[in-house]
This record gives C-alpha cells, structure tokens and sequence, in this order.
C-alpha cells in the first residue's frame, strides 16, 4: 500500500490480497488463535465484525506469506483451507427439484464436496508447487487410484485435480438435467468418498510431516438444510486427528445444528463457539484494545506511527467541557458519599453522571454536540469491526480531498475533530435516510410496512433515549433495552421486525443475565451510528432499559411514544469491562 491509498479500506476480505490480510489482521483480543487448533470452532457474529478476515488470516496463502515476512521456515502443522460457501457451486438448487428427500441430500452433499476438495486443491497447490518429483508422482498415481480420477498428466498435479473436479461437476448437472438419477447417484461424491481420501494422500507426503487441515468455511449459513446436516454430521466425528472445521456464520438464528441421522451436535462437545462481536465500554475492554490496535496496524501500512487517540483527536472544547461536568460530579459524589468506606459508590456516581451533566447543561437550542475522538469512533462502531473502519475511511478521505499535491506527498497525521464530527453526522443522518427509503428494497422478506414499523419503532427508542439522557435520574445514559411481558401473540407480531432490523445491523442482539437468578435474557442494542443526528450520547453505560412488549407493538405499529417512567434497568454483561 502507496501513501496515497486509504488505510480504512473496509471492503468485504475476500477483496484483499493475501499479503493486506496478513500485514493488517490483529491476532489479539478476540480468541482467534483457537482456529489453530484441532477443536471444531464456530466463529458467531454479523456482517462485518471479521469472521472472513479471521479464516482467510488462517489459511495456507497467508500464512506461508507470513512466514516470509518473518523470515521463518513454515513449518504447516496446520493447513487452513478456505472454503467459501457463497458460491454458485454451493447455491445450486437441483435438489429443490426431486422430491425424494434422501436423493435431495446426496444432490447437496454431492455438489458441497466438490466445492471443498476443488478449495483443497487449490489451497495446497500453492505449496506443492516445488514437490520432489518422486513424491509428486506417488501422489498422483495415488490419487487416480483412491478417487478413481483420471488426472491430466502435463499439468501441475493440483491443477489437474481442479480440471478433474470442474469435469465431474459438469457432468453431474448433465445427469441430472436428463433425469439420469441413477447414473447420478452412481458417481455422486460423499465427504468420505472425496474429501476424506484427498486428504489422507495429502497428508502422506513426506514434506508436509502429517498436518492437521482446518476446513474454514466462511458464510455457512448460506448452506441449505441438507447441506448443514451433513457438515453436522461431520462435525460430529470423534477423530480430528487429520482435520476439522473452523465455521463461520453470520445469520445463527438461521443455522440449524441438527446431523443427517436426526440428531443435535452440542456446544462444548463437539464444537466451541467464538462471538466475535465483543461489546465495548472502554479502552481496558477487549473490544477497545482491538480498536485501537486495529487502527494502529492500519496506520503503519502508510508510515504513520502515532496513536489512535491521536490520529483521532477529540475536540477541545468537548475534552474541556467534559473534564468540568467530571469535577463538579466528583464534588456532587464526595457531598453525597462523605464515607471514606464509599469509594466505589463516588466513582460510579462520576461514571454514570459526569457526561450527563454536559449533555444536561447544554443550551437547548445549540448545535449538536461534537461527536469527535477515537473513543466516540469505537462506541460508535457498536462493537463492529466494519462499522468502525466506515467513518475511518471517509474521514481519511474528506481530508485527503483537500490536500495539495504537494502534501499529499506526506504521510496525514491526523484527522481535524471538526471533520471528524461532520463525518459521522453525515453517516448518522444517512442511516435514517437509507431505513426509510431502502430498507424494504434491500432485505429479504422486509415489506414496506415492515421498514415503516422498524424506522417508527427506532425513533420512538431514540426520543426515549434522549428523554432518559435529559431528566433520568437512574442509569440516564442506557443504550440498549430488553423486552418484557411478552406475550405469544406480541412475540408473533414484535420478533420479525427485530430479526428483519438484525439482519440490516440496525440492531444487535446479546445474551446477559435477568434479575431472575439463574436465568438468561436476550437484550437489544440498536447501532449506535443512528444516535448522533439525534443528539445522543454514543458511550453508553453499564445497563440496558426494560420495556414492555405491548409498549415495543405500539411503538412501531402505531406510533406511540414510550412512556417516561424511571423504569427497571437490569445490570449485566451488557460491556466486558470494568467501570
């Protein structure tokens, strides 16, 4: 990467060359080293918050770029293959056209094995390419045996194996547009016909000393059901001895966990699950330590060596206004709590209310507040990977604008606080605009009532917010709420519109504990992008409001503002870190 080019770029990763992937992905802070291992991981989280950054990090192109980088001898213990799932090979919908449930599944299983050992080939062909001649050969005579293949012999043996496969890809869509069905079950591919054969051969070679393969399957729940079931089943097997699956999902409600033989693979059993959206509260969260070195990496890439807070500075006044509100709320906290022994209840009574009284004291009828400072980016992510490169790139970029040619010759040191806030009002007032006039056009099964409900149902919430923000007296900077008294025929009306606004990262769904000892409850937090234009605060707190389902229904089907009361606000894991 040239001093010219943004270092915020927050494409999809599949874009990124392998070499940008292993110069900018952060090892720290997000379990991700339980990839190389040989326990089967589900990677959970939404669009954006680096599940394909994480597989792609692991896989064979990276990590042999990375061993030269660090001038180290790639040893491949673990091999990661990248299997993409949102492919045309892993989307054909044949098996929609038989009736016959069994043959629906050999269809699926079928086309899905082709796509992972046409991955294998691919993958290991990158290192293979210098292989002895003795053992290239052993191999492929080897292969031809195992898989019955008839492989090229004037080409590199990986690619003949792509060749082969793209042949019996083609062929099977012949049989299967003639109804040769017999014929097709004849040749079809199973795991352990296709994929478990290859990789036994492969592991065989002297060079590679008996690796471990990590299948890396990105999109999972792009998968229809057979196909699930099948990877389930795989799953499922005791021996990860030659290899196992490192799985993302990015729709779990969609993911179904069930195996072909009708039962259940189980959490901790079979498989460990890492969320890769980790809430954030402050810098000492895991979440604020990858932001920031996130940022940093980033920011080496065209010789900047400075800080986040730094790059990203916060504005003055805001800093100034800020550490006054602090003061006279340490003075409020040591009148109200005098006791020496009441140290704990004095730094909460600051954490909960000094950034209040500034939103508090404002005039009315000022502009909104400067939403500036490497902190306001990373609150304002909601805990998103994406969501946080976003306003980075276009804040790069709005000064990057302004430059002359001369100094865009130099490295930028930083980002003005004034662009800064002008950005992410900009970006805050355009979500509002896209939930009204794209939402509808833009996902699956979202009608245009839907999109008129959800943006109804969101403004009420921000009007609640901001209400809590200015007259609260308990937990006043609460962002994210849970839903009570909900009842089967709310829950009929209420859960689509939340699964349809998940699906649009309006709104993020986590899992904390009840009052109820013991018991478990789903909360919601709307992404916090839409809170600027509303004049907000975007660091939340410690706690999540309660509301009643009845109240949520009429919010967004009628309207109905959200009653004013200093409701319940249940304490939870809402942020992993300490106030």
């Amino acid at each position: 990467m040239n001093n010219h080019a943004n270092p915020f770029e927050y494409e999809q990763a599949t874009t990124f060359a392998p070499s940008f992937v292993r110069d900018v992905f952060i090892e720290d802070h997000n379990f991700t080293r339980f990839i190389q291992s040989n326990r089967n991981v589900f990677l959970l989280g939404e669009r954006g918050s680096g599940k394909s950054m994480t597989l792609l990090y692991n896989s064979i192109a990276v990590q042999a770029l990375k061993s030269e980088t660090e001038k180290t001898q790639a040893t491949f213990d673990y091999l990661g293959i990248y299997v993409p799932c949102n492919t045309t090979l892993f989307h054909k919908k044949e098996h929609e056209l038989v009736s016959n449930t069994e043959l629906a599944g050999i269809i699926s299983e079928h086309f899905m094995v082709i796509g992972i050992a046409f991955a294998i080939a691919k993958g290991v062909g990158s290192i293979l390419k210098d292989i002895d001649k003795v053992d290239n050969d052993r191999l492929h005579e080897e292969l031809v045996y195992v898989l019955g293949a008839d492989l090229l012999p004037n080409m590199p043996l990986m690619q003949a194996l792509e060749a082969y496969l793209q042949r019996q890809s083609r062929l099977s869509q012949e049989h299967l547009n003639a109804l040769q069905l017999d014929e097709f079950r004849r040749q079809a591919f199973t795991f352990t016909s296709l994929v478990h054969p290859l990789l036994t051969s492969i592991a065989r070679l002297p060079s590679l000393a008996k690796p471990h393969f990590l299948i890396l399957l990105d999109d999972a729940h792009d998968l229809n059901v057979y196909q699930m079931s099948a990877l389930n089943s795989w799953i499922g097997y005791r021996d990860r001895s030659l290899f196992s699956f490192k799985v993302a999902v990015a729709d779990s409600v969609k993911y179904q966990y069930r195996t072909a033989s009708g039962g259940s693979i189980l959490e901790g059993h079979d498989f460990l699950t890492i969320d890769l959206e980790r809430p954030f509260q402050s810098a000492n969260s895991d979440f604020g330590k990858l932001a920031k070195d996130l940022v940093e990496r980033r920011l080496s890439k065209i010789n900047v060596d400075v800080s986040a807070e730094d790059f990203f500075p916060a504005s003055n006044e805001f800093q100034s206004s800020i550490e006054r509100c602090k003061l006279a709320a340490q003075k409020e906290a040591d009148s109200r709590y005098p006791d020496p022994q009441d140290q704990k209840k004095r730094r909460d009574y600051v954490y909960k209310y000094s950034r209040v009284k500034y939103f508090r004291e404002r005039d009315p009828k000022a502009n909104l507040p400067p939403y500036s400072g490497f902190e306001t980016l990373a609150h304002v992510s909601t805990g998103v990977i994406r969501n946080l490169l976003r306003p980075c790139y276009w804040m790069y970029d709005a000064v990057y604008s302004t430059l002359s040619e001369d100094d865009r010759k130099h490295p930028m040191k930083s980002i003005p606080s004034d662009v800064q806030s002008k950005v992410i009002r900009a970006q805050s007032e355009q979500l509002w605009k896209w939930i009204q006039s794209s939402l509808a056009s833009t996902i699956d099964n979202c009608s245009l009532e839907d999109a008129r409900r959800i943006h109804r149902l969101l403004d009420n919430l921000a009007n609640l917010f901001r209400e809590r923000l200015l007259r609260a007296n308990s937990e006043p900077r609460a962002l994210a709420f849970s839903i009570s008294a909900m009842t089967e025929d709310l829950s009929s009306n209420i859960m689509p519109l939340l699964d349809i606004a998940r699906r649009a990262q309006l709104l993020y769904f986590r899992s904390g504990p009840a009052k109820d000892d013991g018991r478990r409850e789903t909360y919601y937090i709307p992404n916090r992008m839409l809170w600027p234009i509303r004049g907000l605060d975007v660091v939340g707190q410690h706690a999540r409001v309660s509301i009643q389902a009845r109240e949520i229904w009429a919010a967004a089907a009628n309207n109905t503002a959200f009653p004013f009361t200093e409701m319940d606000n249940v304490q939870g894991d809402l942020f992993d870190a300490e106030v």
